[in-house]
């Protein structure tokens, strides 16, 4: 991808599953740091860039944060893909555009084009073994996510999770007591669930 030209920025990223999420428990701060990271590997080589504590020292010195924050945005919010054996990293955002400036490329050379659909079609391999690793399912009433004290559930930040509710997919989310489902953070009524929550305790529901 050349110096010049843009990355296009769809407008309802904020309303994207990983991107809300990310974006309650960081703010503006977290979505910049975001954007950051794909400016950066809009220059690598085929969007991949390096994943070593130099090089996110190193965006973490042009940002002005800590290395732990660039690291949190890339690992914790299901927006990067990591490729920890070869330590590099890309983001589907990013391969996106790559696919795009390939099909252009197609139009008028072949052999860029070859090379770069070559690169697509390993892309898509990486991202379905990524998500295969990131299975969270530990069987059919629990997630790796949670946690398990004296055969009661827990969510990854504490909370305590009523029987029925299904397995916790995302570590940045609450199971609303009053929707029945798990929510964004962003989402969350703390007094509302709260008066919920006090009402199943008495019912001895969790």
């Amino acid at each position: 991808m050349k110096n010049s030209g843009f990355l296009q920025l769809q407008r309802d990223l904020l309303s994207q599953p990983q991107i809300a999420d990310m974006y309650a428990e960081e703010g503006a701060t977290g979505l910049g740091l975001y954007v950051a990271l794909n400016l950066y590997l809009s220059h690598c080589g085929g969007g991949w860039g390096t994943f070593t504590g130099k090089k996110l020292s190193a965006i973490a010195v042009e940002a002005h944060r800590h290395r732990g924050d660039v690291k949190r945005i890339i690992e914790d919010y299901d927006l990067f893909i990591v490729d920890a054996e070869n330590k590099r990293f890309t983001s589907p955002w990013i391969l996106q555009q790559f696919n795009k400036c390939a099909s252009k490329m197609h139009q008028g050379c072949a052999t860029p084009a070859h090379t770069s659909s070559m690169r697509a079609e390993e892309i898509e391999l990486k991202i379905e073994k990524e998500k295969q690793k990131k299975c969270v399912c530990q069987d059919d009433t629990h997630s790796v996510f949670e946690v398990l004290r004296a055969g009661k559930r827990y969510a990854s930040h504490g909370q305590p999770l009523p029987a029925e509710a299904p397995p916790q997919r995302r570590r940045n989310e609450m199971y609303s007591y009053i929707r029945h489902e798990w929510v964004p953070i962003a989402e969350f009524n703390k007094k509302a669930e709260q008066m919920i929550y006090e009402q199943l305790c008495e019912k001895n529901a969790i």
